[in-house]
């Protein structure tokens, strides 16, 4: 009885580690099935990107190009896309299928990993990219593995989400992995080196553009609007609701807009409690758009205040200013945006507070009551912000 217990308290203690290799070991199983290769085309090429909106949105200009490369005609390129925004992808003209997966499934679910995995390996692509700098052990690295790609081109990547063991294994998996400098670079600077490491010399960083095929819903009868978009991926990024209620207010009292409550159906509560006891013109719409609406709405608008979140990078790919709150944890990863040629575009301001701290990968050295916020988001004052809105509404003679 002893014993059983001693084992069950291991697994419970070693959780991740004990999946980790059930997966990798499941996963050889395709090695052995009747997911048997189909025929190569040499033209047959699948893209594996299976990251966040936001980081799918800073590719765009990498992936734009990717087509230079492989041209339509001689090469098919296929798509493999987190489900969140692969209905995007869709629509945008650089790849010949998308392919959506549900990470959450493809992690639990083994019957549904088996299904992914047989059919990457039976489709007999001949190249398989995957372009993710951080890469991950279970999902990008895993399906390289399986592919059967003669061959299989990724980043050398970081130790973000790897660890140095599962690297050590996984870097065998690829028959050529593209050098990465290990000096911080912000990400639109690192697709760009991976895409001068594959073939596209010429390459720069570049704002990229997303098109706007859908109109804000019916029911959102107003002209004049500004975006808020207080969500984030974690509790520690997000800046206080009643921080954004007091900027929504100045902003009101300046130009008589609109505020439109944006943000994923999981930040319901967000906007309710954001619009509630406010004497302005608010309409809340957190949960309430599909992506492409998403960025319709945000198209349209006059201005838009968020959290680091893809909005802000969906604001800037259809040319809308954007104020983006930003801690310390990724700082200078994914913002403030640094580019390798000229654009008339308007970047996103950032607005954060500088701590000795910065780069701790979300991982806060702080004791922080659950449900806070980091201290380099809550010391950023409402001032601060109002005093870069200032510069853009009178940027644009709105003030």
């Amino acid at each position: 009885m002893r014993s059983n217990k001693k084992l069950i308290q291991f697994f419970k203690n070693n959780f991740g580690l004990v999946r980790c290799i059930f997966l990798t070991l499941f996963d050889g199983l395709c090695f052995f099935s009747n997911s048997r290769i189909s025929k190569r085309s040499k033209g047959k090429i699948l893209f594996v990107k299976l990251d966040a909106i936001g980081d799918f949105i800073l590719w765009l200009n990498a992936a734009k190009k990717c087509r230079k490369l492989f041209p339509k005609g001689e090469h098919k390129i296929t798509l493999l896309g987190n489900q969140a925004w692969t209905s995007l992808a869709e629509k945008i003209p650089y790849f010949d299928e998308v392919w959506p997966l549900d990470r959450h499934k493809f992690l639990k679910n083994i019957a549904y990993r088996f299904k992914v995995l047989k059919k990457i390996r039976q489709a007999g692509f001949d190249t398989i990219i995957q372009p993710v700098f951080s890469r991950e052990f279970l999902f990008g690295d895993a399906i390289v593995r399986i592919s059967g790609a003669k061959e299989r081109i990724g980043s050398q990547g970081d130790y973000s989400n790897i660890k140095p063991w599962q690297k050590r294994i996984s870097d065998r998996w690829y028959t050529r992995l593209i050098p990465a400098t290990k000096e911080p670079l912000m990400e639109l600077e690192r697709n760009a080196e991976f895409m001068r490491g594959i073939g596209l010399t010429e390459f720069g960083a570049g704002v990229p553009e997303l098109p706007v095929s859908k109109s804000p819903s019916a029911d959102m009868n107003v002209k004049d609007y500004y975006v808020l978009f207080p969500g984030a991926g974690l509790r520690l990024k997000q800046w206080s609701l009643s921080n954004f209620k007091e900027l929504a207010d100045l902003i009101y009292r300046a130009t008589g807009w609109v505020g439109v409550i944006c943000g994923e159906r999981r930040e319901e509560s967000l906007g309710k409690i954001l619009e509630r006891d406010m004497d302005i013109p608010l309409q809340n719409w957190v949960g309430r758009t599909s992506l492409q609406e998403l960025i319709a709405i945000i198209a349209r608008a006059h201005l838009l205040v968020g959290n680091d979140t893809s909005a802000i990078h969906i604001a800037s790919a259809v040319s809308t200013p954007s104020i983006c709150i930003l801690g310390g944890g990724h700082y200078g990863r994914f913002m403030p945006y640094r580019l390798e040629t000229e654009t008339k575009k308007p970047l996103p301001i950032t607005v954060f507070h500088k701590m000795d701290c910065f780069g701790c990968n979300w991982y806060c050295i702080y004791n922080i009551p659950k449900g806070n916020a980091a201290p380099c988001i809550a010391k950023i004052s409402v001032n601060a912000v109002w005093d870069e809105v200032v510069k853009i509404l009178k940027g644009r003679n709105l003030l």
